[in-house]
Order: C-alpha cells, then structure tokens, then sequence
C-alpha cells in the first residue's frame, strides 16, 4: 500500500465506443485499492459509463476525436477524409490535457489511446493492445505514425500476455519500440472467482452490441430481423447509455436494454448457451475472463476485428460469421464444442505496475 504523500492520477479513455473505458474499470479499482486519487475525464459514451460506475470520482468532460464509421466497409478511406478533423482534435487535446493537469495538480497521466494525453510535468502512461496497425493498405506506414505518438509516453502496457497463448497475436507483440512494454495481462471489468459454479441457462442467446455508430444500429436491426425466425428467448444489451432511448419491437421473446451493470451482465452471459457480439478486443478479453468462446461478427472494414477474428477462429476459440453473410440460424448450427480463449486476467501484474507508478 502506499506509505507515502498521495499521487494523483489522471485517467482517460478513447471515445471511440465503449471498450476503451471498461477496460480502463480494473486499473481505476487497482489505484484506488492503493490510495491514490483519482480524476477521470472522457467523452461520449465513456463520459456517461464513468458516471455511472464511479459516481463519487471526480469526472471531467474532455472532448474526444469524434470518429464515425461508414455505412460502407471501406473504414481506411473513411478515416483518411477525417484526418483534418482528427488532427484538428489531436491539437485542441494537447492544450487542455496541460489545464487539467494544472487544475487538478496531476502527478501521472494513463491514457487508453489518448495519443496526446501527456505532459512534460508528468509520468504518463499509454495503454494499447494494438502496438501494430492492421490496415488494408499502407500497414507499415500506418503502425510507424501509430509509433510516433506511442513512443512519446514513458511507458507503454499492453492488456495482454507476453507468451505465444495470448489475445491479441501480431497486434500487442514483437514490435520494436524504444519505450518500455509492460504487459497488464487481459484487463476485465468482471471479477472472475466464481465462474466455475453452474448457472441455470435463462437465455438462450444473448447479443452483447458495441462500436461507434452506425455500425451498431446497422448491426442491431440485422439481429431483430433474423429474431423474427426464432421464439427461444433472447437478451440484446445495446451497448449504449441509460439516457439513450430504447428502441421498440414486436418480439415478445426478446429483452432489450441499453446497459447493464458488470454484476449482472456477467451472470446473464454466463446464463446462456450462446453468445453473440463483436471481436472487440475488449469484449474478448471480458470474455476469455468468464470461459466464454462466442459467435463473433467483425465490423465491416475494421480491419483489427476481423485480424482478431480470424486469429482466434483458426484456433477454434470463436466462430467467426461475417456481416454481410450473417445468417442466425446459420450460425447456431456451425457452432460446435470450441475451445475456451483460455487466458485470464493477471492481478499481480497490474498491482505490480501500479504500484511501480509511486515508486515502490
């Protein structure tokens, strides 16, 4: 435990969906169990998540990038013609990042994909599993610009493990840095000491959604038209926030809600014989904690999905069913006995690089 003055630490997530900021959940617990102060800022979706998992911290608004998917798959072009835009956020960030700190007498800065979310008076940290960019073309330029901000942090923990069985395969290993690469371990929101006591199959699926829009939407109504098939009883959770509106429909076997807290979400995915969602890495990693190997849906042109996808189909740990083909039923029946992700999260780890952050 910390013995000395309190550090103060700044955390702040990406806005791009939900799975920056909960996989941010487990490193906000570690620094709090070590007592040190903690003051989150987000955006969007993370902004209105924080507010509901951690009412008492202080939580300020700190605008994000603003990205949007295509309705198309061709996510590099899309991103290309947002890259002024992009740029222009990058820039306003590095500026009010600095007033925060001074504001808020920060001492330590971890941000999730925040390129810039750092000072010259601060020990900054930068989370990522994607060390390596998979892009549909200039891959290799796209992983060195990804460098260039990266390696500007003092160090760099990656939500994974180092050996060959981990999540995140070519993304989160083997690149050369100049920066220091800490592995966390999966980080998951859940607690997973009780996984293994049986509980009675209330659902017969339950759809987990994620991602930015419209993807999502997109994504949403292609499950509720493929329900109209079935009558076995299904849970949808939206991915979005309780101040988002619901979304009405004639499927008296499905349950829709936005969002649930961890406790309950954890015992309603643990409570069904199958799971749908995307191949978030953040997802998989909530998934690979709980022993649950799903039915994974890439979203269209995001080429790290589909890379997660496919590397962990060949292995037999998903079943990999591309949008554009999605046939539920389909799907039930390809599925067979898989084989579980199979790496959990590391608690030692985390508490040992927290615990580093103050100098111990």
């Amino acid at each position: 435990m910390l013995t000395g003055p309190k550090k103060r630490v700044l955390i702040t997530p990406l806005d791009w969906g939900l799975g920056h900021a909960t996989r941010c959940v487990p490193v906000i617990r570690e620094c709090l169990r070590q007592r040190m102060d903690v003051v989150l800022a987000a955006d969007g979706k993370p902004y209105h998540f924080f507010e509901k998992e951690f009412p008492k911290l202080p939580l300020i608004r700190f605008p994000g990038y603003g990205i949007t998917y295509p309705k198309h798959s061709l996510l590099g072009l899309h991103l290309l013609l947002q890259s002024p835009r992009i740029a222009n956020r990058i820039s306003s960030e590095k500026k009010l990042i600095k007033k925060i700190v001074q504001e808020n007498a920060i001492d330590i800065i971890i941000s999730d994909n925040r390129f810039c979310a750092r000072t010259e008076k601060t020990m900054n940290i930068f989370i990522t599993h994607q060390l390596r960019v998979k892009s549909p073309f200039g891959e290799k330029l796209a992983t060195t610009l990804h460098r260039t901000y990266y390696e500007r942090f003092d160090q760099l923990w990656v939500p994974d493990v180092e050996g060959k069985k981990n999540l995140s395969g070519d993304l989160g290993h083997d690149v050369d840095t100049e920066r220091p690469v800490r592995y966390l371990g999966p980080l998951t929101r859940f607690q997973t000491a009780d996984i293994l006591n049986p509980r009675e199959k209330k659902w017969w699926l339950v759809v987990v959604l994620s991602g930015p829009e419209p993807q999502r939407s997109i994504f949403e109504k292609i499950i509720l038209n493929e329900l109209a098939k079935f009558m076995e009883d299904v849970l949808i959770v939206r991915g979005l926030t309780d101040k988002e509106q619901e979304t009405s429909h004639p499927y008296p076997h499905v349950t829709m809600v936005n969002h649930l807290p961890d406790v309950e979400l954890k015992e309603e995915l643990l409570s069904s014989h199958f799971v749908l969602c995307r191949p978030g890495y953040s997802t998989l990693c909530d998934l690979s904690a709980l022993g649950i190997s799903p039915i994974v849906v890439p979203t269209p042109g995001q080429t790290e999905q589909e890379y997660l996808a496919e590397y962990h189909a060949v292995e037999n740990k998903v079943l990999n069913v591309p949008q554009k083909k999605f046939n539920l039923g389909q799907a039930i029946r390809s599925y067979h006995q898989m084989n579980p992700l199979g790496v959990l999260p590391d608690e030692w780890a985390l508490e040992k690089r927290v615990r580093s952050l103050m100098g111990l």
